[in-house]
């Protein structure tokens, strides 16, 4: 079944186009910080027209949407909840399919440090179809430490505006690092008590430490911060974890962190992550590809991947490897329309199922109240195949129901 996949990677080449969005496609993450007593949680939503259905009126297109946003416990109980709606007007059909400018809205909750998860609701309300996401944390995604309490490091891009931290500075997805004049920055959020303390933090690359540096402050409250810029000229990027300790009266709390940088995926040289863009390449890989990699040090890891995109090269006369070109565009896609929660976009059934075909041919859905689920069904007429998905729960999670590939 592989190699017919790989076959077909090849044929859906020439006619690589990008897959209509839908109302599921719309862009979220949730960012945590302290506060005196509590957590707060920051969600972040990016709604573009082209998740939208627009209707001509008059001399204008308009649309417009519900979104409803939910914070709940883990035994079901809300902790609270927000409600945005809005019309949108464009001035030309070009507008109505847009990526670029999208609505952000950021909203702020407090929440106990217990586990919980943020529900997302986007309601068009014209075709009155429901798109729907889930981010869940669990202990291990909670800040955590014998004594003071390590939250995860909340990486900064340039954004114009004002987005909870420092003027400009809005954050991303621990995946989507964004590297700027060899530079990356982060916030640096931690419990403790008050009183003195040193933080350390070091970029460890293949357990050996490549950067490091020591801060010696004073908490007057029960949290604190530091806002963190790391060179990363010189440094390999292709496995890191960020390791943060905490020293105060004695005791000692550590945490680490892998660290993944945002990739353009277009060039050999432009991917960044070597081990991540491996294990992308797991639904083309041979057995005997599969057996060598998990044989590799990571330092010989760029070298393997240089060799098995060099066989997969369709036209060796060209500059540019075509189809390993392809390959990541359609990962990229993946990741950015099919990531559910914490779940990587390129791992789950529809992410699959587009970096081996393609755009689909045609496309229908089900957005049955009566029913228990949803379910969405591709259609690839030039290889003659069909790809249902069904979403069980209601979140936006699409598996894939038939075919059975494995």
């Amino acid at each position: 079944m592989r190699k017919n996949f790989l076959l077909f990677l090849f044929i859906s080449l020439i006619n690589a186009q990008g897959i209509n969005s839908n109302i599921n496609s719309f862009k979220t993450n949730v960012i945590l910080k302290p506060t005196s007593d509590s957590i707060e949680v920051i969600t972040y939503v990016e709604i573009f027209n082209k998740n939208l259905q627009f209707l001509k009126k008059d001399i204008y297109f308009e649309s417009s949407y519900d979104l409803n946003i939910s914070v709940i416990t883990k035994d079901g109980s809300k902790i609270d909840e927000k409600s945005f709606s809005e019309s949108i007007t464009v001035e030309n059909f070009s507008q109505t399919v847009s990526r670029s400018n999208p609505k952000l809205i950021v909203s702020k909750f407090n929440v106990p440090l217990e586990e919980f998860s943020v529900n997302f609701s986007l309601k068009d309300m014209d075709t009155k179809l429901v798109g729907k996401k889930q981010s869940k944390f669990s202990k291990k995604d909670l800040p955590s430490g014998k004594y003071a309490k390590i939250f995860k490091p909340i990486f900064v891009k340039d954004r114009k505006g004002s987005w909870e931290f420092g003027l400009d500075k809005y954050p991303t997805k621990n995946n989507e690092i964004v590297v700027k004049n060899d530079t990356v920055e982060f916030y640096q959020y931690f419990f403790l008590n008050e009183g003195d303390y040193f933080l350390d933090v070091s970029l460890i690359s293949d357990k050996k430490s490549v950067w490091n540096k020591s801060f010696e402050d004073e908490a007057s409250k029960k949290f604190s911060y530091k806002f963190i810029k790391i060179p990363i000229n010189d440094i390999d990027t292709s496995d890191l974890r960020l390791k943060v300790q905490i020293s105060q009266g004695g005791n000692v709390s550590s945490q680490s962190f892998p660290i993944e940088f945002k990739n353009d995926y277009l060039m050999i040289s432009s991917v960044k992550n070597v081990s991540l863009a491996l294990d992308q390449m797991n639904y083309i890989l041979n057995t005997e590809e599969r057996r060598e990699l998990k044989e590799l040090k990571n330092s010989d890891k760029e070298k393997f991947f240089k060799k098995v995109w060099a066989k997969r090269d369709p036209d060796v006369t060209t500059k540019e490897n075509e189809l390993m070109v392809e390959y990541y565009k359609r990962v990229a896609f993946a990741e950015e329309n099919f990531s559910r929660g914490t779940s990587n976009g390129w791992r789950s059934d529809m992410g699959m199922i587009y970096i081996l075909f393609g755009r689909p041919d045609d496309i229908s859905r089900s957005m049955n109240p009566q029913q228990s689920y949803n379910y969405e069904t591709w259609y690839y007429y030039q290889i003659n195949e069909e790809f249902r998905f069904v979403d069980d729960f209601g979140f936006g999670d699409y598996r894939l129901r038939s075919p059975f590939l494995y």
